[in-house]
């Protein structure tokens, strides 16, 4: 809410009972620093409710009960102030909060009104009128409030919308675009051999078979992914996801394209947990997929092991022809997103990651993940 508004509210305050205190009851300088008084918590309720409710109540106990006389808390002077911070109260707090305070203004009203030389019956009128008017004051306050509450809910509900809609119009464009190709590269690999006259000899034909492989099964991941993105599945995915059993045959994989792989499990290797199992073959296969773009060639080790309560993860390579030449820096060059995808699962498992060039010159990811709570 903006801030003017408190302002001119407080200026119109300040005057009221400089006017009140100050000329009608005869105080003085007195009365004009009590009607001053009267407009701060009026200011401090913008940014400081409760501090403005407090100051406010003081004031209430303490106008009432030194020698402002006949006068009670329920004049208009008195009245404005109140219903603006217990509007502002209500405003900015819970139900319960709100409920206390006004319990509470309400109690100290009562209880300055006994100073009051009134005959009664006027008293119990007046108080009556005054408690009505902090509770409109408190109900308009929360009742804006709850109509912000719903406006945000009706936004969040619009964004998640907006988000859907742009994970359905994703998924439609890499159906059309990847998948599409992918298919094609698993079908061209497939025939190859039987297309090219005079045939293949054995390890071009092995070669071919190996792109078929990797290409059917990254269209099979991507069309999980995709299923996901249209909103294809309403529980988690119940097909099996890669871990620690199928990092062999990764780094198989890797050897064939001509990276000399090393692998290397220090023993005890804890049984770890999906999550777990699924980071480390993820981190695993970005680190080998980014040596072999950027430092193909380059021998690299494999190594995970326990340290304590932790499990590390280490892929180290050496510089390959490609980052000798300047061409590549090894196998965080270019990672792009494949480095900032690692960071997050592994900050995901309360886990830290490094990723970069030591200074021997191999460039190597290391993460270690906690193995508590698996």
């Amino acid at each position: 809410m903006s801030r003017r508004p408190y302002v001119a509210v407080a200026g119109v305050v300040a005057l009221l009972n400089v006017y009140m205190f100050g000329d009608l009851l005869g105080l003085g300088g007195l009365g004009v620093l009590i009607g001053v008084l009267y407009g701060v918590p009026v200011v401090v309720a913008w940014y400081r409710p409760m501090v403005a409710w407090w100051s406010m109540l003081g004031l209430l106990l303490a106008a009432t009960a030194l020698g402002v006389g006949d006068w009670g808390p329920w004049l208009i002077s008195d009245q404005l102030p109140q219903a603006v911070v217990m509007f502002t109260v209500a405003l900015v707090s819970t139900w319960r909060v709100t409920a206390v305070a006004y319990l509470i203004t309400l109690g100290a009203g009562v209880l300055s009104a006994s100073w009051v030389q009134y005959r009664w019956p006027n008293v119990v009128l007046a108080m009556m009128i005054w408690g009505l008017s902090l509770l409109t004051a408190t109900m308009l306050g929360h009742h804006l409030k709850m109509r912000r509450l719903s406006t945000l809910r009706v936004a969040e509900e619009y964004g998640k919308r907006r988000l859907l809609e742009e994970r359905a119009r994703v998924a439609r464009e890499l159906h059309d675009l990847v998948a599409h190709h992918m298919s094609v590269i698993a079908v061209q690999a497939a025939t190859a051999p039987y297309r090219i006259k005079g045939g293949v000899s054995g390890e071009v034909a092995r070669e071919f078979r190996d792109i078929n492989a990797a290409a059917s099964a990254s269209l099979g991941e991507m069309r999980q992914l995709l299923g996901v993105l249209r909103g294809d599945r309403d529980g988690p995915l119940t097909e099996p996801q890669p871990g620690l059993g199928e990092l062999a045959e990764l780094v198989e994989s890797a050897r064939r394209a001509g990276t000399p792989v090393r692998m290397e499990l220090q023993e005890p290797v804890p049984e770890l947990g999906a999550s777990v199992s699924l980071t480390v073959y993820r981190i695993v296969q970005e680190a080998l997929s980014n040596v072999i773009k950027h430092a193909n060639g380059a021998p690299t080790a494999v190594t995970i092991g326990r340290d304590g309560a932790d499990l590390v993860v280490e892929v180290v390579n050496e510089a390959g022809a490609e980052s000798a030449s300047g061409a590549g820096a090894g196998a965080g060059a270019g990672a792009g997103f494949g480095l900032v995808g690692m960071r997050e699962r592994v900050t995901l498992l309360g886990g830290e990651l490094f990723a970069g060039t030591r200074a021997d010159g191999r460039y190597a990811v290391r993460a270690v993940l906690p193995l508590e709570g698996k």
